[in-house]
């Protein structure tokens, strides 16, 4: 059986309520992190390994069906090491889009978990929207298709890969602060 007919078949098999439960919980309290800026502590949620990736929008005609590529233009194409670097220009203090901070509410919507040939592995779709609120009367909302891979590690749930497929062709705020 080749590697797609395995993913297939493994995605064929529903999750219990209590996996599902589970990411659900495991998102909330990821959005909480974020919203309180508490970004060392959503650093724990992420595999030593992680590629969160956010590709440059593309507008294309439906019949030019090619996929994102990771050597093309991205908000994020950050593995752990570049994710640090992000977090501590931000604590800083001289991140001038940050000051005052952003004020954000992260949601997090239609989570569909999918079982993997690993059994340590879930495919997890999800719609994220991010409001953000800056200075006196800036404000900004993000919409995100995210396609993530949950892995377990010493028994808890880390996200291992994270791509973001953003709905704005062009972003209208002056700075991307934010992990959707």
């Amino acid at each position: 059986m080749n590697a797609i007919a395995k993913d297939v078949q493994a995605a064929a098999r529903p999750p219990s309520l209590e996996l599902l439960n589970e990411v659900q919980q495991f998102y909330y309290r990821e959005a909480r992190l974020k919203d309180r800026q508490d970004y060392r502590a959503w650093m724990d949620l992420l595999t030593d390994d992680i590629h969160y990736w956010m590709p440059a929008r593309v507008q294309r005609f439906r019949r030019d069906e090619r996929a994102p590529c990771v050597f093309e233009s991205a908000y994020y194409n950050d593995d752990r090491h570049d994710i640090d670097r992000r977090l501590k220009r931000l604590e800083t203090g001289t991140c001038w889009s940050e000051d005052p901070r952003t004020r954000t509410a992260h949601l997090v919507h239609n989570v569909e978990v999918e079982h993997t040939e690993n059994p340590d592995e879930y495919r997890v779709y999800s719609i994220s929207v991010v409001y953000r609120n800056m200075n006196e009367d800036e404000e900004h909302t993000l919409y995100c298709h995210r396609e993530d891979l949950l892995r377990r590690v010493d028994g808890q749930l880390r996200i291992a890969r994270r791509l973001l497929t953003v709905q704005q062709n062009i972003f209208l705020s002056k700075s991307l602060n934010v992990f959707p």
